[in-house]
């Protein structure tokens, strides 16, 4: 005889199904032992969360960076931005987004942005987050896990249905269980109060030219800072070593400027 709980413990430890069936085995399971309270967080999972409901904690995610569509050069980045956030859409969906490496999100409305020597341009460019699809797997992982931990909770209790088909003593005992996935209350990112820094070679060119920078030494510089905004993690520390390097030698022909430099290429400059 097979048992509906030990069959979806197996499924669950394979990793071979999708959630998204996942989460229909144990609806039809929660059916059966009359578990209401399951069953709306497993709808909640399968057909996503309205605007009345609130996502559990683990459906929160942060973006990473906001870019801006330059007129003629494309999207181009702007900044590092940090912005808690609801993932409401059904879990399908985020398996799907999960699959993905990088992430964009419209944002509705602009950010300010201002550039490293404090001017403000290109503030009503269109603006996009960016989102590491990371995120979303962890969002897949925990249910993956809540499931599990049920279908053990069940086990512990004696509840097994053979035959997905469950005995009176099994119904009793799963009417005692409680399933609780704590509901998320705290305050998330507000995009109105959010700042980016462009961190753009144009911000600072006119900066340089004013200073006389050789022109090779301004062409140096453009290069590290169009390597940093595509730059991988394991990149960005030469990078950021070769920015050092060029504020640290162009230190007294910038003078204050220095600072704006520095801002520009994500560098913190140690004063004297």
């Amino acid at each position: 005889m097979s048992s509906a709980v030990h069959t979806l413990q197996k499924a669950i430890a394979e990793g071979k199904q999708p959630v998204t069936q996942l989460l229909r085995e144990t609806k039809l399971i929660a059916a059966k032992l009359g578990l209401e309270d399951m069953g709306k967080w497993v709808d909640g999972e399968l057909n996503g969360y309205s605007s009345e409901l609130e996502p559990p904690p683990y459906r929160e995610f942060t973006t990473q960076a906001v870019e801006i569509c330059h007129p003629a050069r494309g999207w181009e980045f702007a900044g590092h931005f940090h912005m808690k956030m609801k993932a409401r859409q059904p879990i399908a969906e985020i398996e799907e987004l999960s699959g993905s490496e990088r992430l964009t999100l419209a944002l509705t409305k602009n950010l300010p942005v201002s550039d490293g020597i404090g001017g403000s341009f290109g503030a009503r460019w269109p603006q996009r987050a960016i989102i590491s699809g990371s995120s979303f797997r962890h969002i897949v992982e925990a249910v993956r896990n809540a499931l599990l931990e049920w279908s053990i909770e069940l086990e512990k209790r004696g509840i097994k249905g053979e035959n997905m088909d469950f005995d009176e003593s099994e119904k009793k005992s799963a009417t005692n269980q409680v399933f609780n996935i704590q509901q998320f209350t705290g305050v998330l990112g507000n995009v109105n109060n959010s700042h980016v820094t462009l961190y753009d070679y144009s911000s600072i060119q006119q900066l340089l030219i004013d200073r006389k920078v050789p022109k090779q030494d301004r062409r140096e510089l453009e290069d590290i800072l169009d390597e940093l905004k595509q730059a991988t993690p394991e990149k960005r520390p030469s990078l950021l070593a070769r920015a050092e390097k060029w504020l640290g030698e162009h230190k007294e022909i910038m003078g204050f400027g220095i600072d704006a430099v520095a801002k520009a290429a994500g560098v913190m400059m140690n004063q004297p």
